[in-house]
Order: C-alpha cells, then sequence, then structure tokens
C-alpha cells in the first residue's frame, strides 16, 4: 500500500478554519472521520473562521442583520455568532452573496472596468460591505407596510416619531462611518435607477417612482441587485407596492435614508456629503499610487491604472445611462419610452457613437472624438452633455413632432406631474437660463 500522509491534528484544524464556504468544511468533515474530529475540537471557531472568509471583516454587522431577523437587538458579539442557528446560518450565506455580487459590481465601476470580479483591497472592501449591511439592517427594521390603511392613516406626529427612530439608529455608526454609508447609498440608487429594463413595458407610476431614489432602494440591497441583474425597475415597484400611490407624496418613502441623515448631519454641524462619482471613490475607495508610464486620459490628463475607455473597447464598456440623463427627464413617461425603446444597456457602442455625432451644445466639447481615451469621469461627463440631445434625435427619427422648447427644459418639473405639458412640449433641452448664461 502506498505510504498514507499523515499531518498533525493543529495543520488539519487551520486547513478546515480556511474553507471558503460552508459547503466546503461540510464536505471535509462528511468525507473522512479524521477531519470530522478535529472539526469537534474547536466547531464554534471554525464556523467564525469560515463565515468570516465568507463575509470578510464586516461579520458582525451581517450578524446583526439576522438577530434583527428575530426580533432580537444585538451588537453582532462572537457570543451571539456561537448562537446563530443552522437556519440563520443559510441567510448568512444568502446575504453575503447579494453583498459580494454589490461589490462585484461597485468594483466594475469605480475600481477595475475590465474585471467582473471586485478588485477591491481589504480595507475598501470593508468600507463597502459593512455599509451594505447596516443598509440591509435599516431596510429590514423600518420596512413599510403593505397594508394601504394603515400608511394613510397614520398622523403626522406618528411619523415623525418613525423619522426619530431612523436617526436614532443610524446615529449610533461614527460621522466617518456615516458618510461611507451615504457614499453607498448613492452607489445603490444608480444601480436601481440604473435597472429600466430593456422592453420600456413600464407603466405611469413606475416612470414617476425613478423620480425619487430613496424610494427605489427602500426594499433594501437585494432587491436592488435583483432588479440589477434583470434590468427589471418593476421588481423595485412591485415591492414598494400600492401604498405609495394611494397616499400621495408618502415622506416616509420619499425620505426614506435622506430626512434621518440630514438631521444627523445638522445635529453634528457637518455638511452632507456630495453625491458625486468623483467623491465615492475618494470616500470609499484608497489612495493609489499610480505608475508614471500608466496611460493618460486625453482630455484631462489624468493617470489612471484601471482601463481608459474609447471606441475600441466600447464593447467592452458597462455603462448605465439612464441615471445620466440631466434633469427631470426620466420622470417624463413619453421621453423615457422612447429611450426604453432603444433598449440602451444591450446597445452601448451602437449608441456611444451615435452620441459623438449629435450636435455639440456645449463648447468644452467641441473638440472631442471617438479616437479620444477618457477616464470614467471625462466619459460620464460627455455622456450626460449629450445624451438628452441624442433622445431629441431619436424621437424625431421615430416620427415624432417637433415641439416647441419649454423654457424650464428638462429642469422642469411639470414634464412628470402634466401629462399634457409633456406632450405639447420638449424638454429634451437646456433651460432658457442655462443657454443664456
Amino acid at each position: 500500500m502506498p505510504p498514507t500522509l499523515i499531518l498533525p491534528n493543529d495543520i488539519l484544524d487551520r486547513i478546515l478554519q480556511w474553507s471558503p464556504t460552508f459547503q466546503t468544511l461540510l464536505a471535509a468533515i462528511c468525507a473522512s472521520k479524521t477531519w470530522y474530529n478535529v472539526f469537534q475540537t474547536h466547531p464554534k471557531s471554525t464556523l467564525r473562521s469560515v463565515a468570516t472568509n465568507l463575509v470578510g471583516p464586516a461579520l458582525s454587522d451581517a450578524v446583526r442583520v439576522l438577530r434583527y431577523a428575530n426580533n432580537e437587538d444585538t451588537t453582532g458579539s462572537d457570543e451571539e455568532f456561537d448562537a446563530l442557528s443552522k437556519e440563520e446560518f443559510i441567510r448568512l450565506r444568502a446575504n453575503a452573496n447579494v453583498v459580494n455580487e454589490l461589490e462585484a459590481v461597485f468594483s466594475l465601476r469605480y475600481r477595475d472596468t475590465m474585471s467582473q470580479t471586485s478588485r477591491l483591497t481589504s480595507a475598501e472592501s470593508l468600507r463597502l460591505t459593512r455599509a451594505m449591511y447596516r443598509i440591509m439592517l435599516y431596510c429590514d427594521v423600518f420596512s413599510m407596510p403593505d397594508d394601504e390603511d394603515s400608511v394613510i392613516e397614520l398622523e403626522e406626529n406618528e411619523r415623525d416619531e418613525i423619522v426619530s427612530q431612523r436617526t436614532a439608529m443610524l446615529d449610533k455608526y461614527p460621522t466617518k462611518e456615516l458618510v461611507e454609508l451615504n457614499a453607498t447609498l448613492t452607489f445603490l440608487r444608480s444601480v436601481a435607477l440604473g435597472s429600466g429594463g430593456e422592453d420600456g413595458d413600464l407603466d405611469d407610476d413606475d416612470d414617476a417612482i425613478r423620480v425619487n431614489s430613496d424610494m427605489l432602494i427602500s426594499p433594501g440591497p437585494a432587491s436592488v441587485l435583483e432588479a440589477h441583474q434583470c434590468q427589471e425597475i418593476s421588481i423595485l415597484c412591485e415591492q414598494i407596492g400600492d401604498t405609495v400611490w394611494s397616499a400621495g407624496p408618502f415622506s416616509l418613502l420619499l425620505d426614506f435614508f435622506t430626512a434621518p441623515l440630514q438631521r444627523i448631519w445638522n445635529q453634528r454641524q457637518v455638511d452632507a456629503p456630495s453625491s458625486s462619482d468623483e467623491e465615492i471613490r475618494e470616500i470609499l475607495l484608497d489612495k493609489q499610487e499610480v505608475s508614471p508610464s500608466a496611460a493618460a486620459c486625453d482630455r484631462c490628463g489624468r493617470r489612471d491604472d484601471t482601463q481608459l475607455r474609447k471606441e475600441a473597447n466600447w464593447n467592452e464598456l458597462h455603462l448605465d445611462l439612464r441615471p445620466l440623463l440631466r434633469g427631470k427627464i426620466t420622470g417624463n413617461f413619453t421621453d423615457m419610452g422612447v429611450f426604453d425603446d432603444a433598449k440602451p444597456n444591450k446597445n452601448i457602442p451602437k449608441i456611444m457613437a451615435e452620441l459623438f455625432t449629435v450636435p455639440r451644445t456645449e463648447g468644452e466639447f467641441k473638440d472631442w472624438n471617438k479616437s479620444d481615451a477618457l477616464c470614467s469621469t471625462c466619459l460620464n461627463k460627455f455622456v450626460s452633455a449629450h445624451l438628452h440631445v441624442w433622445l431629441l434625435d431619436r424621437k424625431l427619427k421615430d416620427g415624432y413632432d417637433a415641439l416647441e422648447d419649454c423654457p424650464d427644459g428638462y429642469d422642469c418639473q411639470e414634464q412628470t406631474e402634466v401629462t399634457l405639458h409633456a406632450l405639447t412640449h420638449n424638454h429634451l433641452c437646456a433651460p432658457k437660463e442655462k443657454v443664456a448664461e
């Protein structure tokens, strides 16, 4: 017989602790009595190690989500982890899969546009995933009731009490971590707003719901991810429910995160963080040393080790166009119907090429061309400046009549509220006051 390789138990124990998933651990201890006996010597610490491998350093926040699901307040301590049931371990894995998938989406947008898996450092991952689990917990605790009557019958003081409870929950976190949470919310809003679907089959209410993205992400990160993967914003709309429409401008949903966060910024006397892509990078990503030989953006000169965007790699470009539409266009059901008919998420290379052929409305972009290598900031800037012009050109080519420009242009609120105004005026233009400037 060939000699058997015998490893000390402490080495076997360390190997078990390195298991990347619970399934891997289970396979090992079921395959050999030796492995099983080693596991039985330190079952709690081994499970905790595997959970950390799966969830990452934000394990305590992940445990808090599970505890609140059982109506238990918690700190996410080791003792509470040791008390997790089999069903809770299953939910822990499911929640971790959601957070890990969203981290991959974040990394694709902000770290490396060529990688479908996360390229975040451990510190970056901690900032994002810790915030994601806290958002998940918040959405679970303050989920809105499905019962229409209970929503309508709430008195103003009762609504204010709910906002106070939300504020108290978020107020437990240090300012730096709240700023990270706010940046993560901005990312989730962008993901939700980019989940408009490919068939343009959303009804008026679904279009109107896009105007307020706090409302969109109130179902929580798992629902936002599902909508993103299916490219169906209706998944979020259905989970929000009919209470929104019967109760009118319902502040508890409209300002689901914004109201309590604004109270905290005011109480702590700090400015509300910006929601720009550049701010998200500065808040959640490490400052990286960039090689002097790294390619530079042809427009801003920024050197970046991540992939620059140009015509040659547009077919590998992952870009949500809907959030880049200016003003309140996303609330105009007529214009968005034309937009959705173009199936923008499936035709990025074609649409990018067409964007470079529409009239340049801003002098800054006069000499920009398709061969330019652009960083993500400059690319988004160019697309946002011309996407409404492209959409107007597409409407006219589809046979729509040329309409009189609305003085408020794409910033017009009335286009989202008054159907007749939306149908009889062109809003795919800059406001008159901006043109005058």
